[in-house]
């Protein structure tokens, strides 16, 4: 067998076949979701779009990734000379992302916090 016909393959399923299955959830879920439409107009039940509520805390959601994310590539150029050799350069992309879930977690807390004050007035 050809020697380059083994990764080509792993690549190939590894992200193509995770793509097609969101593609296939995603077309069968809009399709159902319209037959549920139609057949509850055919019967003149006249549905009214669920009312989404925009996001009031996305600007501080995206300052707060940005910020992390800026910190976790700061930290691991810093890091980068303490890791072993195998590991040299992973360092930055490794603390990078630990600092976006990091401020991820950070503003999931905040807005709790924000969300319960609101509830009690």
């Amino acid at each position: 067998m050809e020697d380059w016909l083994i990764p080509l393959v792993a690549i190939l399923c590894g992200a193509g076949l995770p793509i097609i299955l969101l593609m296939v959830v995603v077309v069968r879920t809009t399709r159902q979701r319209h037959e549920e439409r139609m057949a509850m107009i055919e019967k003149g039940i006249v549905l009214e779009e669920p009312e989404r509520r925009a996001n009031k805390y996305g600007a501080l959601r995206n300052g707060l990734l940005m910020v992390g994310l800026a910190f976790g590539a700061i930290l691991g150029v810093y890091m980068d000379g303490t890791m072993s050799s195998e590991w040299e350069g992973f360092s930055v992309v490794i603390y990078t992302v630990l600092g976006g879930g990091v401020a991820y977690l950070v503003y999931f807390f905040i807005v709790l916090k924000m969300m319960e004050k609101e509830k009690e007035q």
